[in-house]
């Protein structure tokens, strides 16, 4: 059996993958206690739970992999057994977390990937639309239940330094934005969620040195092709960016209310147009560059709101 570096043996078997992937489907849960009776598994063994009972040799080889013990599950996942197969090292890992959960962070020489559990059941399918109407991050082979992505290079909106607040890169940043916004529309994507930067000052688009911008994180967007027939997760994600929702999310007492207020939205949605239902996405941006201009500067409306306008306006 071959060795690879890092060391370890990098050869499972087809049916031992299946096992691992079976074993760490999202989400993974938990180990029951029962399952440690002598001491806690490794943190890093703990998505591997289940194979200790029913596959304890794999359990065994996993625990003394060193790509297992760097990456936990992420070691399993398509282009990071690519790397391996090539020889590389043991990439880096860091995990993130914004208001999505736990993202990591993997990079292996210029590469750079991004591996995130699914938000909604059809963000996978968004995801890909939003990759090919290049106004999302390219997708890469994954695992059911997750996104693998292509990390964007660059800064988030709201963190560019002063020196590139100018009104050329402003104005290119609404051209891209508008852009982006018009062929996810014209999709049927709804977005659904701040571009520019939320009342707490986080943005969602990202501007690369060379200027060009890129969407992040789709796990509250929606896709319009069943309207108005629209699922109890799809409704729960178009009010959930609302701050109505907020609101009565901390006062709901029980999952029925919860269902009522959620069967009001099912009706509001289904009788508002695709049109109309789009047209938040441009309340978003614009409440999103006001919010941007206290931390950033007035200055940069102007440019911006009119690359914004300019790239926006449907194709004649």
């Amino acid at each position: 059996m071959s060795e690879r570096p890092g060391g370890g043996s990098a050869d499972y078997s087809e049916s031992e993958l299946a096992a691992v992937r079976r074993a760490i489907a999202p989400p993974p849960p938990a180990p029951p206690e029962t399952v440690w009776a002598r001491e806690s598994p490794p943190e890093w063994m703990r998505p591997f739970w289940k194979l200790a009972g029913l596959e304890p040799g794999l359990f065994r080889r996993l625990a003394a992999d060193p790509w297992v013990e760097s990456l936990s599950l992420y070691a399993f996942f398509p282009p990071v057994m690519g790397w391996r197969e090539a020889g590389r090292a043991i990439p880096d890992l860091r995990i993130t977390g914004r208001t999505r959960g736990p993202a990591a962070i993997l990079r292996s020489g210029g590469d750079a990937i991004v591996i995130k559990p699914y938000q909604n059941t059809r963000e996978n399918e968004i995801a890909r639309v939003a990759a090919a109407v290049n106004a999302g991050p390219a997708q890469l082979p994954s695992l059911p239940g997750y996104l693998t992505e292509r990390f964007a290079n660059g800064a988030f909106f709201t963190d560019l330094p002063p020196e590139r607040r100018n009104d050329a890169t402003m104005r290119a940043v609404g051209l891209a934005l508008g852009g982006m916004l018009r062929r996810l529309h014209d999709a049927g994507v709804y977005y659904n969620d701040a571009t520019l930067a939320a009342p707490e000052g986080r943005s969602h688009l990202i501007v690369a040195d060379d200027g060009s911008c890129t969407l992040i994180d789709f796990g509250v967007s929606l896709l319009l092709s069943r309207h108005p027939n629209y699922t109890r997760e799809e409704v729960h994600n178009f009010a959930r960016t609302l701050p109505m929702y907020r609101v009565f999310a901390g006062m709901a007492e029980n999952r029925a209310e919860m269902d009522d207020f959620l069967a009001e939205y099912r009706r509001r949605i289904a009788q508002a147009s695709r049109e109309d239902i789009l047209a938040r996405d441009l309340k978003f941006a614009q409440q999103g560059l006001s919010i941007a201009a206290r931390r950033m500067g007035e200055n940069i409306i102007a440019p911006l709101r009119d690359g914004f306008l300019e790239a926006y306006r449907p194709a004649a």
